[in-house]
């Protein structure tokens, strides 16, 4: 409760200064009665937010609390980054207001348009560019691929984050069109099905069970799938939300890989994929056994599941793993990616975040993800699936 009255007292705090400077940048402009009533209605509504976050979401314990509490960061900040962008540019423009009228004017137009682009941005990016799939074709060259193997197709997905959507969004019966539209030969899901809870997966399992591959689908833990960013009554509670979570995923077709393996056979080769329970730095849960997942693969072609990437330069890399695939990083949901030129947030925590890296004969592939949580949609970013093609 202490962290959401802290939450409540900055979150006024802020809006009161934006909006007072605001007021004060706009004040000749806010020369009616109306125009100054609207002005201090907007900024009411989102203080009756803060207030209706703190006494109403520290109840929400169910999946339902991350859709609402997703719908008001996006809220916000579709408002007041715009905002802040407006004051900003008129603050650093300030010394040539003072010089000239006309200029000080131009000034205004501009952080004007220029905060209207960052409104319009980030409306399309919580809107129709959440669910505006990419799908993006990489081909790897493995020497010791076996030859059967050889265009093997592979669909990658990662961290959708089931709860963080409404029962109505379209976002994931357009992602099973999509991927069944590449017809694969297995689809890999590399964790964060849900936020917290089982039942999260409930609304999806029909959907999800229209996912085809011809070798099957198999998955592992994201740090999420655990449960462990709830409070529940009890260790039991817990215990048996992850045996629901498991059981709804089998129902929507795919095979868990808990510390363990499977060979794929085709033709007179056979290749094997493992799956490791999650492997993330502190404060993220270290469940993974790689040891345990590469029983028996000696001498084959390994394809390995590892939700977070951190565990590729800790562990992955002293073992003759072709092929990592992880997820996890959602590329913090931001960022640009112009020709080879890419950028995001999230290299500041992860040297791997997004896409394909290579390392001593060692290949990771890291998805961005088609899911969300949080802040509800992507900035730049698009949400991705990949599709990997073994040569």
């Amino acid at each position: 409760m202490r962290s959401n009255s802290v939450i409540l007292l900055l979150g006024i705090l802020f809006i009161l200064v934006t909006d007072s400077i605001l007021y004060f940048q706009l004040k000749r402009f806010l020369r009616t009665c109306l125009s100054r009533f609207i002005f201090g209605i907007h900024s009411l509504l989102f203080i009756i937010g803060f207030i209706l976050y703190y006494v109403y979401i520290p109840h929400l314990k169910g999946p339902e609390s991350y859709y609402w509490v997703g719908l008001w960061i996006g809220i916000f900040i579709l408002f007041y980054i715009p905002k802040i962008i407006f004051i900003l540019f008129n603050i650093l423009a300030w010394p040539i207001n003072r010089l000239s009228h006309s200029s000080g004017k131009k000034t205004r137009y501009t952080a004007t348009i220029i905060a209207g682009i960052f409104f319009l941005s980030i409306l399309y990016s919580i809107t129709y560019n959440r669910y505006n799939y990419k799908i993006q074709t990489i081909s790897i060259e493995f020497p010791q691929l076996p030859a059967s193997f050889k265009n093997f197709k592979i669909i990658q997905l990662s961290d959708l984050h089931l709860g963080s959507h409404s029962v109505y969004y379209s976002g994931i019966p357009l992602l099973v069109d999509k991927v069944n539209s590449l017809h694969p030969d297995v689809i890999l899901f590399t964790g964060d099905m849900v936020n917290n809870f089982a039942v999260e997966i409930c609304p999806w399992i029909e959907e999800l069970s229209r996912l085809k591959a011809r070798y099957g689908k198999y998955a592992v833990t994201g740090n999420h799938d655990y449960g462990l960013y709830t409070q529940w009554p009890d260790s039991t509670a817990r215990l048996d939300n992850m045996r629901d979570f498991y059981n709804n995923m089998k129902d929507a077709g795919f095979t868990m890989l808990n510390n363990s393996n499977i060979p794929i056979i085709k033709g007179n080769d056979t290749l094997y994929i493992a799956g490791v329970e999650n492997w993330g730095n502190p404060p993220f849960p270290r469940f993974g056994k790689l040891s345990q997942a590469l029983e028996n693969t000696e001498d084959h072609f390994v394809i390995l599941l590892s939700h977070d990437p951190s565990h590729w330069r800790a562990e992955i890399l002293n073992h003759p793993i072709p092929l990592t695939l992880s997820g996890h990083t959602h590329a913090m949901q931001m960022g640009i990616k112009i020709g080879k030129f890419k950028w995001s947030p999230a290299r500041l925590l992860y040297p791997e975040y997004d896409g394909l890296y290579y390392h001593d004969n060692h290949y990771i592939n890291v998805s961005r993800g088609e899911g969300y949580i949080g802040f509800p949609g992507r900035i730049g970013l698009r949400p991705q699936i990949d599709e990997i093609i073994l040569n």
